[in-house]
């Protein structure tokens, strides 16, 4: 156990000591078995990011889980997501690079659909008295992104210095003397992924810890397999009872998909109930 601990904090060590953001992802879930092959769940999740500044994403999710062999599982879910999207903007040049200005979208709500079909093996090895179990999850993702209508702000013909800045509008550390609001669409799309994740775990006979890392990384099946996001995750599941399940994680991103489009440190709380 004290091995795991110092090579999971190592590898935290090892990351990247910058950030553009942090954050706090929290769910909980509830698992029924039907039989020893099937079973169904379903959950809830909130997120906090921008520096916890903000609540960027709830949702509720519910899947069908079937194990045809001891050492292979298939599952399907949907998600609801609603996803909070910051502010962004756009600067606008003229044809002889000199500013413009700036098209701002204010921070807007989005729902998303989701669908997700899994295959998942594992490989346990026993030593001793531990137990290593290796792991390999394909993912196919599905998002249809619900269009919605945002505030669009026009920063048009910058002031340069000396000027009159009475009635001019402030951005970017810059004075415009024209502001315009118009309302703009973001259209709906459609995004589809494949997600492989490997994951090692250690346990071991008469202890309710079971430490692990996964590497996942995400692929965009739309752009010919790019690689648009990793994500390097170090936890534990902690098994309270046989019924109650918490489980604490570090994680880290680096890229940017349908979900997250900055490199960020991400603090992952669980609560899991299975009956």
């Amino acid at each position: 156990m004290k091995k795991a601990i110092i090579l999971s904090l190592a590898a935290i060590c090892a990351l990247p000591a910058l950030a553009d953001d942090y954050g706090l992802w929290t769910s909980l879930a509830v698992q029924k078995s039907l039989n020893k092959q099937f079973s169904v769940d379903a959950g809830v999740d909130l997120r906090a990011e921008n520096k916890l500044r903000d609540l960027t994403r709830y949702g509720f999710e519910v899947g069908l889980n079937y194990r045809p062999l001891r050492y292979l599982g298939l599952s399907a879910g949907y998600n609801f997501i609603r996803d909070y999207n910051l502010e962004e903007a756009e600067a606008k040049y003229k044809t002889d690079g000199s500013l413009r200005g700036y098209n701002v979208d204010e921070a807007f709500w989005r729902s998303k659909h989701r669908a997700t079909f899994d295959v998942t093996g594992s490989l346990p090895i026993h030593a001793g008295h531990t137990r290593i179990t290796l792991s390999a999850r394909e993912r196919y993702q599905y998002t249809h992104f619900v269009s919605t209508d945002i505030t669009q702000y026009k920063y048009r013909t910058p002031m340069g210095e000396g000027s009159d800045l009475t009635g001019a509008y402030a951005y970017a550390g810059q004075y415009f003397s024209s502001l315009k609001s118009e309302t703009d669409t973001k259209k709906a799309k459609d995004r589809h992924y494949l997600r492989s994740r490997f994951g090692l775990e250690l346990s071991w006979k008469h202890c309710d810890w079971s430490p692990y890392v996964t590497y996942e990384f995400s692929n965009s099946l739309t752009e010919q397999m790019h690689l648009d996001k990793q994500r390097l995750t170090i936890g534990t599941e902690w098994k309270v009872s046989k019924q109650h399940r918490l489980d604490f994680a570090y994680v880290y991103n680096n890229g940017a998909d349908d979900d997250d489009t900055s490199d960020s440190h991400i603090l992952s709380i669980g609560y899991k109930f299975k009956f």
